[in-house]
C-alpha cells in the first residue's frame, strides 16, 4: 500500500492559508497587543496626554497678551494668593463636612435597611435611595438653591409656619450658612453611595458573631461598638476615601448653588481654577493650581490607602 505525500510551497499558518488565515495568525502572536493596545490608547488620549499638557501649560505665563515659558511663574502666584489660602479652607470645610454628614446619614440608613427581614423591601428601598445618586449634580445645586431662597424657598416657609423663624431668611447671603446649604447639598447627594456600601459591609458580618455577642450578654450598643464596627471598617475606608475624593474635586454643586458668594466664602478650588481658566482666560495659571489639587489628591489618596492597607492586616475576618 503506497504513502502518498503532500509537499507545500511556503509556510502556512496553524489556521490555514489566505488572508484570514494570516490575520488569525497575527492575532495569535500578538495577542497582548490585540487586547491592550486599544485600552493603552485611550488610556493615553484621556488621561497620559492631557496630564502633560496641564504640566506644559501650567510653566507658561498667560496672564497678559500671549504666553512665555516661565516655569516658577504660576507657582510662585498660587502661594502668595491669599484667594487661593481661602479657596483651599473653603475646600476642607466642605469636604470633611460632606465626608461626616454623608457617611454618617449612610451609616443610619444602612443599619435600618439591614434591619428589614424582607430580602424584596430591602433591595426595593436600596434601590429608591438611589434616585438621588443618579441626579446630575447641576441639578442637586440648582435645586437647594430655590429650597433655600431667601423670598420664595420652601425651608423658609416650613420655618415660619412653624413659628422657628419670623420672616425670611437669606441662607445663601450669609457666609456660614451659605456654606451649610453646600455641605448640606453635596452630602444629599453622596449618601446613597456611602449608604449600599456600608449596606454591602453589614450584610458581609457573620451572623455568628452576633449569636455570641448575644450570649455573652452584650448590650446593643456593645455590639455595635465591639462586632459591628470592627467588621465595618474596610467599608468605611471605601465609602470615606471616595466621597473625600469626590468633594475635595467639587464644581457643580457650589458653583451652581452659590457661584463661589457671598464674598468668596463657598469659593472651592474648583471654583477657583474656574474663575482663572475660563472668565480670566489665564490658562498657566489654572493649570499650575490643577496640578497642587490632583497632587493634593494623589498624595491623600496614596496615604489613605497604605493607611487601610495597614488596617486590613489588623482585623482577622
Amino acid at each position: 500500500m503506497a504513502t502518498e505525500t503532500e509537499e507545500f510551497d511556503g509556510d502556512v499558518g496553524a489556521h490555514g492559508g489566505g488572508i484570514s488565515g494570516a490575520v488569525s495568525d497575527w492575532v495569535n502572536d500578538h495577542i497582548r497587543t490585540v487586547f491592550l493596545g486599544p485600552s493603552l490608547v485611550a488610556l493615553f488620549v484621556v488621561f497620559i496626554y492631557p496630564a502633560i499638557m496641564l504640566l506644559w501649560l501650567s510653566l507658561q505665563n498667560t496672564s497678559g497678551i500671549g504666553s512665555s515659558l516661565q516655569p516658577g511663574y504660576n507657582f510662585g502666584r498660587i502661594f502668595t494668593d491669599a484667594a487661593f489660602w481661602n479657596a483651599v479652607g473653603n475646600t476642607l470645610i466642605y469636604s470633611f463636612g460632606s465626608l461626616f454628614v454623608s457617611v454618617g446619614a449612610g451609616l443610619a440608613i444602612a443599619l435600618a435597611l439591614n434591619k428589614l427581614v424582607s430580602t424584596r423591601i430591602r433591595n426595593t428601598y436600596s434601590t429608591l435611595i438611589l434616585i438621588s445618586w443618579a441626579v446630575p449634580l447641576s441639578i442637586v445645586g440648582v435645586t437647594w438653591r430655590w429650597m433655600f431662597n431667601g423670598e420664595l424657598g420652601v425651608i423658609n416657609k416650613v420655618l415660619v409656619d412653624l413659628g422657628l423663624l419670623g420672616g425670611g431668611y437669606s441662607w445663601l447671603a450669609n457666609s456660614a450658612s451659605a456654606m451649610l446649604v453646600v455641605v448640606l447639598a453635596d452630602s444629599w447627594s453622596r449618601i446613597p453611595f456611602a449608604a449600599v456600601v456600608l449596606l454591602a459591609g453589614l450584610q458581609s458580618i457573620p451572623q455568628d458573631m452576633y449569636d455570641a455577642a448575644k450570649i455573652d450578654g452584650a448590650t446593643t450598643l456593645q455590639t455595635f461598638r465591639n462586632v459591628t464596627l470592627p467588621y465595618l471598617r474596610p467599608s468605611f475606608f471605601v465609602a470615606g476615601l471616595i466621597t473625600w475624593m469626590f468633594a475635595f474635586r467639587a464644581f457643580a454643586i457650589p458653583f451652581s448653588t452659590t457661584g463661589g458668594g457671598p464674598a468668596g466664602s463657598t469659593e472651592t478650588l474648583a471654583i477657583y481654577i474656574h474663575r482663572f481658566g475660563v472668565q480670566l482666560l489665564d490658562y498657566g495659571f489654572a493649570s499650575a493650581v490643577s496640578l497642587v489639587l490632583v497632587a493634593v489628591t494623589l498624595v491623600v489618596a496614596t496615604g489613605y490607602v497604605y493607611f487601610i492597607l495597614e488596617q486590613m492586616e489588623e482585623i482577622e475576618i
